[in-house]
């Protein structure tokens, strides 16, 4: 007797429909799929143990979606793997005092374990671990390639360095916190306070993309709060970059210096140049400034490298700086604007050099204060207020008109831009550009637990003059031949705080040879940043399993059958970390043909949080939901069905155990509602319980695709709850029904009342070739014409006010004769029309009766 249908046994029930479902994909063959839809959950990374619940809830809703799609005939892809490499695997390591790749080992069980245990349909033959060398070896193959195009560069540069995690961050990686009561830096993984340290390192030239990854964001199907991140954080500015002559104490012309402004309307208020600390300049022009001030400067520099640029930027923090003794000329007047440096102003930003219009910008009217310098109006406001400036309120930056300003005068602001912008560019003062706040991508990192960059330096090339590069002497990548560079085994991998990577200390691994001239030389002993390991992973999915996985990084007839992915989805935080970054990559394997495709992910889906007593979760706070002890207890499908239910996908929701203690009976409740059914047999159901059907079918149909999966439940409830009325009945044709729309959500209870109710017995290894899954099932027809209600809510008025409300046949409701026999029947209208004399009847068929008197 088949132990399943006659009690709800749900820890036996899902771990045997777990092993069915891991030896019978429902994937098709990828070559031969004649409808492929790629539905992926975002890359997890495994820091810790294992999953709690926000995990869970973020794999459930995109396996929903999945499901539901290939009963709409579709043949899904819906893979799985894990972006094991990097600083949160290698930092949980390090802390439970294992090394990681032991670790990995034993998160990677756990993980798969735990994944396999929520019902999700993976297609387990296809699994990508980013610390696999059969991976790592594509990854490295990318670097390669971006060396090779010269998009990857190694150079010294001022990066964010986390004394904690012992390594750069980009500046993606680099976040805004609050410390008591003070916006900082801070490192995104472990919150530390984030430094600034001049250190050599690899770079990829996103920003040589910035403009094509700005233009492409309208024509993505993505959630719009990402799109907008995505924007700002890209930051295209369009101004001028203005030339000025710069003299010496003496008035001798010295050279010049670059300032990019998106307002040149207001150059004739100029009264200040203010250039970064890092400028160039200072060390060009150090020896035509006085001993003393190139003194005060190296102190001032000094000073400035300790801070974060948030700290530097702080809004209200008061403004300081050095005079240089040099001054520029501005060639509109002829005006002499002394030159300062000061640390509000950065250098990885446009030109490291601003010119300062104290008028009408507040930060510049800050520094004019500190400094004593000219303020000067040039455009006045909506309220006429054409005085001097003496104080902060009055600093114009919005709209205007033009004064003090020679041709500009009486011309609004935005006019006088443009006319600005011809006149410099007319005189060649100056020249239109466009300019980003995107940087370039630090990929190296310090650490042992990553890819190792496959590069190598040889200083006898170098001498030459010789590389893969002219602007790199010396630098070679490792041969395809030769790939992968392999992570040795090494015990002292912990991660130093000079900057320097543990595989530095090994020169087994770092000892090779030149590639080019086979003279003797060094590996790069940095690893790359995680980043690049799941830019790409999508890609690599379709291609396991081909006769080609080992050649190459993606088979590219399958990755053009496939790519790119129908649905993703994940994280909104992501938006200026992996998706970002796995659009640079895409575009730029784009642009090297080896991909037909341009962006990575046709849709993206950002899911919500769930959190648990009002806070996100997280160790520290004490708050992390194991799903394991409630699958133990309540089982899969009952959790993901809550975890559903809790609010709309995109926004989460708190977890409660109260609630999932409902859910849990409610999912008992299918599981004898249908039961029953099978039982009795019966050949028809009856018009409520049909009619309710149908409105759920409805809408699950109209809502999964919305995401909108807790009023789909919430359609499945008020289904049962008709159904399970003592009168009603449902036929066994009609509960094959309600089991097809569940089964996206329940997957285990789905396929196991789908089984009974096709008439097959046994246990799971025993049926029959010929039977069919629930989940490759054709999503059922809605009936429209039991959405329409048979009857409807009437309306009657007497002199427009609402009289009365009755229940009437749909069919009569249109009969204007019909409606006002019955009104003037109702006990509640007659005294209103009794002894009047009726002067008219307003009538809206279907709705209203409005009878005046």
């Amino acid at each position: 007797m088949d132990r399943f249908l006659h009690s709800y046994d749900h820890i036996t029930l899902e771990k045997e429909w777990q092993n069915y479902w891991r030896t019978t994909a429902l994937t098709s063959p990828l070559s031969d799929a004649k409808r492929p839809y790629y539905n992926l959950m975002m890359f997890p990374y495994p820091s810790a143990e294992g999953l709690h619940v926000g995990n869970m809830y973020a794999f459930t809703g995109s396996d929903i979606y999945g499901r539901y799609m290939r009963m709409q005939g579709y043949d899904v892809l819906e893979p799985i793997g894990l972006d094991g490499f990097g600083i949160h695997s290698e930092n949980y390591a390090l802390k439970v005092g294992r090394h990681p790749k032991e670790h990995a080992r034993i998160s990677e069980k756990n993980f798969y374990a735990q994944l396999e245990k929520i019902g999700a349909g993976f297609d387990w033959k296809r699994t990508v671990e980013t610390y696999n060398p059969s991976y790592y070896r594509w990854t490295q193959w990318i670097f390669t390639q971006m060396f090779r195009h010269g998009l990857a560069y190694r150079g010294v540069a001022s990066v964010n360095w986390c004394s904690s995690c012992k390594t750069v961050l980009s500046d993606e990686q680099a976040v805004q916190k609050d410390v008591e009561g003070v916006q900082t830096t801070a490192c995104e993984r472990c919150g530390n306070k984030v430094e600034k340290r001049s250190l050599e390192q690899w770079f990829f030239k996103i920003t040589a993309y910035a403009g094509k990854l700005l233009d492409n964001i309208p024509k993505l199907d993505w959630a719009e709060k990402v799109k907008g991140a995505q924007t700002a954080w890209i930051g295209k500015k369009e101004g001028i970059t203005i030339t000025y002559p710069v003299y010496d104490a003496d008035g001798t012309s010295i050279g010049s210096i670059d300032c990019f402004t998106t307002r040149p309307d207001t150059n004739f208020g100029a009264t200040f140049i203010v250039v970064a600390p890092e400028h160039q300049c200072l060390s060009n022009y150090s020896k035509h400034i006085d001993k003393d001030i190139n003194s005060a400067i190296s102190q001032y520099q000094k000073i400035t490298k300790a801070k974060t640029e948030q700290e530097r930027l702080a809004d209200g923090k008061k403004k300081t700086g050095v005079a240089t003794g040099l001054y520029a000329v501005n060639e509109l007047n002829g005006l002499h604007l002394p030159i300062y440096i000061s640390d509000f102003v950065l250098g990885g930003f446009g030109t490291g050099a601003v010119v300062g219009v104290p008028g009408h910008d507040v930060r510049d009217y800050d520094f004019a204060v500190a400094m004593s310098i000219p303020i000067t109006r040039v455009v006045v406001g909506t309220d006429g207020d054409d005085s001097p400036i003496t104080k902060r309120e009055q600093v114009q930056e919005s709209d205007g008109t033009m004064i003090n300003s020679d041709f500009l005068n009486g011309m609004d602001i935005h006019a006088a831009t443009v006319a600005m912008m011809d006149h410099l560019e007319k005189k060649k003062w100056g020249k239109r550009t466009t300019t980003f706040h995107l940087r370039d991508w630090t990929i190296s990192r310090q650490r042992y637990w990553g890819a190792p960059i496959p590069m190598i330096y040889c200083e006898t090339c170098a001498g030459a003059t010789r590389g893969e590069q002219p602007s790199m002497p010396g630098w070679w990548t490792v041969p395809d031949a030769d790939l992968p560079v392999l992570l040795p085994d090494i015990e002292d991998y912990k991660p130093r705080d000079d900057g320097v990577g543990p595989l530095s200390k090994h020169e087994e691994f770092y000892h090779t040879v030149c590639p080019h001239c086979g003279a003797s030389a060094r590996r790069e002993t940095d690893v790359c940043d995680t980043f690049l390991d799941s830019s790409w992973y999508f890609l690599r999915y379709p291609t396991l399993g081909s006769i080609e996985a080992d050649t190459m990084a993606f088979d590219p007839e399958i990755t053009k059958h496939w790519l790119p992915v129908a649905m993703y989805t994940g994280g909104a935080e992501h938006s200026v970390l992996h998706l970002l970054y796995s659009r640079f990559i895409t575009m730029c394997l784009h642009d090297f043909k080896f991909i037909d495709f341009d962006e990575p992910f046709t849709t993206f889906f950002a899911h919500g949080l769930v959190i648990k007593d009002g806070a996100k979760m997280s160790k520290s706070k004490g708050n992390v939901v194991n799903p394991d002890v409630y699958i133990e207890k309540y089982g899969a499908d009952a959790l993901r069905m809550y975890l559903m239910f809790m609010g709309p996908f995109a926004d989460g929701g708190d977890f409660s155990d109260t609630a999932m203690e409902g859910m849990h009976r409610f999912t008992s409740r299918i599981w004898r509602l249908v039961m029953k059914s099978a039982k009795d047999h019966s050949e028809e159901t009856d018009k409520l319980t049909r009619r309710q059907l149908a409105r759920a079918i409805d809408r699950a149909t109209q809502d999964i695709p919305k995401r909108r999966y807790n009023t789909t439940i919430s359609g499945f409830m008020e289904f049962v709850t008709v159904a399970s009325q003592e009168k009603s009945t449902l036929s066994v044709a009609d509960a094959r029904t309600f089991v097809q729309i569940i089964a996206p959500f329940a997957p285990h209870i789905a396929e196991a009342l789908w089984r009974r109710l096709s008439g097959v017995g046994g246990e799971t290894s025993d049926i029959p070739p010929g039977y069919g899954s629930v989940h490759v099932s054709k999503w059922p027809m809605i009936e429209k014409e039991l959405l329409i209600d048979e009857t409807i809510q009437f309306v009657i008025q007497v002199n427009g006010k609402v009289r009365e409300v009755v229940s009437v046949p749909r069919k009569d409701a249109g009969n204007e004769e019909m409606m006002k026999t019955l009104a003037l029947s109702l006990e509640k209208v007659q005294k209103y029309v009794a002894g009047n004399i009726l002067k008219k009847t307003i009538f809206v068929p279907g709705k209203i009766l409005n009878m005046c008197v």
